[in-house]
């Protein structure tokens, strides 16, 4: 199964803080479990399980004597959550995350390959529109740093 997420989506937080995930990423997690977690930018991230294992096995190889690393580790480890799927394909977005990434009602959410990420709407709108111009830019460049 194809466990690539893609395409964008607008959705909307219900009263009781659930967000329903688009079917075609619904059900790309297994055992109905995902892991979402401060991201950057100011978005949430979703990753299913195996995902994030192996995310949490790269922040643990950074050295901890590294204050960078320290970071890193503490924002993420200490904002992410557990989350269930439920069968109507909704997840609860924790209060904590939610409030970080300023999430009133509307989101996007978009598929980045291994991971989805939430954003608030409006926030996605000013993201997109800064980078935009950059995007040919940003493609050479990182063509450039992997031809070294």
């Amino acid at each position: 199964m194809e466990t690539y997420f893609l395409g964008s989506f607008k959705h909307s937080i219900d009263i009781k803080n659930r967000l329903t995930l688009p079917a075609k990423f619904a059900i790309k997690f297994t055992k109905n479990k995902a892991v979402i977690t401060k991201g950057f930018e100011g978005c949430l991230e979703v990753w299913n399980s195996c995902d994030f294992d192996k995310r949490v096995n790269q922040i643990l190889s950074y050295s901890q004597n590294k204050k960078n690393s320290r970071i890193l580790s503490r924002q993420i480890f200490a904002n992410s959550n557990e989350v269930e799927i439920d069968k109507a394909k909704r997840i609860l977005l924790p209060t904590n995350l939610k409030d970080m990434a300023l999430i009133k009602k509307d989101v996007m959410i978009i598929g980045v390959g291994n991971k989805i990420e939430i954003w608030n709407i409006d926030a996605y709108e000013k993201f997109c529109h800064a980078t935009n111009k950059e995007f040919e830019e940003v493609a050479e460049k990182i063509d450039n740093e992997n031809d070294k």
